[in-house]
């Protein structure tokens, strides 16, 4: 009698035995690809903050656009960039939308390179005539006053940092160097909202690329007070149907890795093809759709191709807006480490908006600051 029940349990134990069988086994197989540059160094400089069309894609020299996992190298050994298709969960990203959305939105015209070639539809509405313009900065004479500015500006973006930053408030006098973003210090619930969203992109960062993510969680283990959710970010950088000019990210850590995801906004009609992030140096670039990340070496020359609109009624759009393409829904995000952020390791961190506004100050010895 005693020995039935082991029978019993061995007959079970071969039963699940059996059944894990027919489970089939994932496809864990990715594909690996080696690019080389169809551009020397000297001929993708000179193309700083143009945008690149995806025709330079579909040469005969180039790879052309990745819509698969893939890990792509340059022939010399290096990471170019790892993909992986849909690994973020509908639920987390929806989060981080209603989070970020109409922040994204939001106007600036600080963003350089990447905000492409100087254009006079792009530019802000107080910029009066150029002062000695570049390729994509310009100083300018102000409409309201005719007085010449002492800053520099460049294309109206919609992008926006959230997250912590390395640079104090221009806005006051006061401001530390290394800082709470106003998103964070004004919408404390909406960012502790986005936390699994950020969470589970440095997950992935880890999984992919756990070297350079060893080296950059190390940095940010030094500024915890700056350091996003016991993650590698310190700052993400978000954006609403923007096609950005060729250009480097500057600011982030040398020996990290950028990591880019794409949120399609379900309340916005307005659908599109195309906007790939590209490496045009190499020739090769990803789509990245609802759901994916790709790891990237932000340090390489990149782009976005151009938006191709699948259709819709664009006839309550503002004109701007229409005509500089900022409203499709793709809301784009980078999370990166802040190299700087390194300097203030002994800061404390305020959630206190700075007091000395440069406003009230600019005719006392504040001056200095301006």
């Amino acid at each position: 009698m005693p020995k039935q029940p082991k029978r019993a349990s061995r007959k079970r134990s071969k039963k699940k035995i059996k059944s894990k069988k027919r489970i089939p086994k994932c496809n864990t197989k990715v594909k690996k690809i080696i690019v080389k540059k169809i551009m020397t160094d000297k001929e993708i400089s000179a193309k700083e903050g143009e945008h690149i069309d995806f025709s330079h894609y579909t040469q005969k020299k180039a790879h052309g656009v990745i819509k698969e996992d893939a890990d792509v190298y340059t022939d010399t050994g290096e990471l170019l960039l790892k993909f992986r298709k849909n690994v973020i969960c509908k639920s987390i990203t929806d989060k981080a939308l209603d989070a970020y959305r109409k922040q994204a939105k939001v106007l600036h015209s600080n963003r350089g390179a990447s905000s492409g070639v100087l254009d006079v539809h792009k530019l802000p509405n107080y910029v009066g005539k150029y002062v000695k313009p570049g390729k994509f900065r310009t100083k300018f004479v102000r409409k309201s006053d005719g007085k010449e500015s002492k800053i520099l500006t460049s294309n109206l973006s919609p992008s926006n940092i959230v997250g912590y930053y390395d640079k104090p408030d221009l806005n006051y006098v006061d401001s530390p160097p290394c800082r709470l973003t106003a998103f964070n210090r004004d919408h404390p619930t909406l960012w502790k909202q986005s936390l699994p969203f950020v969470k589970r992109c440095d997950q992935l960062f880890k999984q992919l690329v756990p070297g350079r993510h060893k080296i950059q969680k190390k940095k940010a283990n030094g500024v915890k007070q700056f350091r996003i959710a016991n993650t590698a970010f310190t700052t993400l950088t978000i954006n609403y149907s923007w096609r950005t000019g060729l250009h480097k990210d500057s600011g982030d850590l040398d020996e990290g890795f950028g990591n880019l995801v794409v949120i399609e906004d379900h309340t916005n009609p307005h659908s599109y093809e195309g906007c790939y992030l590209g490496f045009p140096q190499y020739g090769i670039c990803v789509d990245v759709r609802q759901g994916d990340f790709l790891a990237m070496n932000v340090h390489e020359w990149h782009a976005n191709t151009e938006f191709i609109d699948l259709g819709g009624d664009t006839s309550k759009i503002k004109p701007r807006t229409l005509k500089n393409k900022w409203y499709f829904n793709r809301l784009s995000m980078v999370l990166y480490f802040r190299k700087n952020m390194t300097r203030c390791k002994h800061l404390k961190r305020s959630k206190q908006k700075p007091s000395k506004s440069r406003l009230k100050y600019k005719n006392t010895s504040y001056t200095k600051y301006l």
